[in-house]
């Protein structure tokens, strides 16, 4: 054998050995990093849960998470605090043409279930997210979810929740608006109990410890009676129809909110006092159905308020004095309208903040 044969099957043999090792440990990376995560899932406070499969896309920078269950570990729901189908996370190509080496990540049928007693509340999420992609995430995107609110210790039980939804957060670490107060841009939809239509619109900044944002949400056309569970438990009230609109603007910097909430309700009916067995709630109701009588805009079959919300973010206050008198304002002047009323932004908050330091 001559040498130029001898180092050609050298040559040809390392090749080989380097493909046998490239494709022995692309079929053992998906095993090595679904022990990983799980690893990550078991070190949440409070928290635990893992993942049933992982898949890798080594052409296009991505990896995909099957089969996502995180529930509480004692005194939870029996629900999970988060589930979902499958979670892609892959480099941002196009962020690459702007110089910055981002991730993205997709989440499809995601199911979130809140509690009193499962809040995720200092559990360490952030630390998770950071742990599962190499790169800070810069688009988010939501195709199909579900949130719950559960309250089993309420009589009637309660089950509030938002589902269908579609949510999509683009910029997050400010690679295309560097100069922008608010660079990250946000849209939310989804159907509410009771067929309501949910839309949430509005930019923030998470580069700042307490986000700052600006946003207008709207939830429309909801059947009230579908919330009777709810009312029951928590107002000791029954609708037989009605239909119910939740319109809102809120605009915070440097943790200082302010914006309102307004509530409108068209065509309401409160339960027959006959049907409540109690005698006290029968009485409170015939009461709430005579005040909703009188004080609704009667051309407009319509009961509506209006909530002032100024404050620090995490503790706002809520000017309750002045929602009562909006009650009057809707009855016995212009009535309401179903949409937001296009009187807050980012730069009221950047006013009550500096307000607040002088």
């Amino acid at each position: 054998m001559t040498m130029r044969h001898r180092k050609s099957y050298i040559t040809l043999g390392v090749v080989l050995a380097l493909l046998v090792i490239a494709v022995a440990g692309r079929l053992y990376l998906p095993y090595w990093l679904k022990d990983y995560v799980n690893e990550q899932i078991a070190g949440l406070e409070e928290y635990g849960g893992g993942v049933e499969d992982i898949d890798i896309h080594l052409w296009r920078g991505a990896y995909q998470i099957y089969g996502l269950n995180i529930h509480k570990n004692e005194g939870g729901l029996e629900k999970p605090f988060v589930a979902s189908e499958k979670i892609d996370l892959s480099v941002e190509w196009d962020a690459l043409l702007n110089g910055a080496i981002v991730a993205e990540i997709d989440i499809y049928k995601a199911d979130l279930n809140f509690s009193k007693t499962q809040t995720g509340k200092g559990a360490g999420w952030a630390d998770l997210v950071d742990k599962l992609s190499p790169f800070d995430i810069n688009r988010l995107t939501l195709h199909g979810g579900k949130l719950s609110y559960i309250d089993y210790t309420a009589e009637p039980n309660v089950n509030l929740f938002i589902k269908d939804i579609e949510a999509k957060v683009t910029n997050l670490r400010n690679v295309t608006e560097e100069n922008s107060p608010l660079p990250s841009q946000f849209n939310i939809s989804g159907n509410s109990i009771g067929k309501g239509k949910l839309k949430i619109d509005g930019r923030m900044n998470v580069f700042k410890k307490t986000p700052d944002f600006d946003m207008d949400l709207e939830l429309r056309d909801a059947n009230l009676s579908a919330f009777n569970d709810y009312a029951r438990a928590y107002a000791a009230l029954d609708f037989e129809r009605g239909t119910i609109g939740i319109f809102g603007e809120l605009a915070a910097a440097d943790s200082n909110v302010t914006g309102y909430v307004k509530l409108v309700a068209t065509n309401v009916s409160v339960a027959s006092t006959e049907k409540n067995d109690n005698p006290f709630n029968a009485l409170w109701q015939s009461v709430a159905s005579v005040f909703v009588e009188l004080f609704q805009n009667q051309p407009k079959d319509q009961f509506a308020l209006r909530i002032p919300i100024e404050g620090k973010l995490d503790n706002p206050d809520q000017d309750l004095w002045s929602a009562f008198l909006s009650i009057f304002s809707n009855a016995f002047g212009q009535a309401f309208t179903k949409n937001e009323d296009g009187t807050i932004n980012f730069m009221d908050a950047v006013k009550k903040e500096e307000a607040n330091k002088n």
